[in-house]
């Protein structure tokens, strides 16, 4: 009878324990998170008003209720970063945000509503707001690149590897319909075209030309090339 009696005691505790534990937690999933209640990792530059601002996070809001997931996507793309994992923690009571930011490679911009952007862009061609840069002063690019647009990313990337063993690149420009024209240090000027035109031989195109030219040891100084037809690339020399 004595060891039921205990036995029927614990288990009453361990009721007790096992009901205040989960009206605890509860009252934590119910509570509001308040801007002191969310902490960044990974970029001391981004504040909690960048946050909220980029994405449809809304303070004081309960724990329960954030979407974490929406908002995850929501500054992934707002605020160019490379990961993002948002977390509701109970103990210690918070939203613990974990950033990693993008590396700028060179300098950008791009037009929004009719309005300059200034900007960087990361080797794989996303666009960064100068905002989300730390200590953009001491930064110092070769390239530029002027017209930048969301679907340009990967032709970006794919140009700025092709020329990263050489210095000669200095801007990429994309025009309003799309039209790419680069300057660079060795043909001034080239008219590329259209991106969905062969981009990859066009490249390579670039750089053959340009060691025949070395290895002919030609003098002339290159005004411009003309590559916009592939089986047809033109060069303008400079006539004195």
């Amino acid at each position: 009878m004595k060891i039921k009696k205990i036995y029927g005691i614990e288990k009453l505790i361990l009721c007790g324990i096992f009901f205040a534990i989960t009206n605890i937690l509860t009252m934590h999933l119910f509570k509001k998170v308040d801007f002191k209640d969310v902490y960044i990792n990974g970029a001391d530059f981004i504040t909690v008003n960048d946050i909220t601002e980029n994405s449809s996070l809304q303070l004081p809001s309960k724990l329960i209720f954030i979407k974490t997931k929406l908002i995850e996507k929501e500054l992934k793309q707002n605020i160019s970063l490379s990961q993002i994992s948002i977390n509701r923690q109970i103990f210690p009571f918070g939203l613990i945000i974990n950033l990693q930011t993008r590396t700028p490679v060179a300098f950008a911009e791009r037009e929004e509503n009719g309005i300059k952007i200034k900007g960087f862009i990361d080797k794989d061609g996303f666009f960064i707001k100068q905002k989300y840069i730390p200590e953009r002063e001491k930064l110092i690019f070769p390239i530029k690149i002027l017209g930048w647009r969301r679907d340009f990313k990967k032709f970006i990337s794919l140009t700025i590897r092709t020329y990263k063993a050489t210095n000669d690149l200095e801007a990429i420009k994309i025009s309003s319909d799309g039209f790419i024209i680069f300057e660079e240090k060795f043909f001034k000027k080239i008219f590329f075209g259209f991106k969905n035109q062969a981009i990859e031989e066009k490249l390579n195109l670039i750089f053959d030309i340009k060691e025949q030219f070395k290895k002919q040891k030609i003098s002339k100084k290159i005004k411009s090339l003309d590559i916009t037809d592939l089986s047809n690339p033109k060069i303008k020399v400079f006539i004195p």
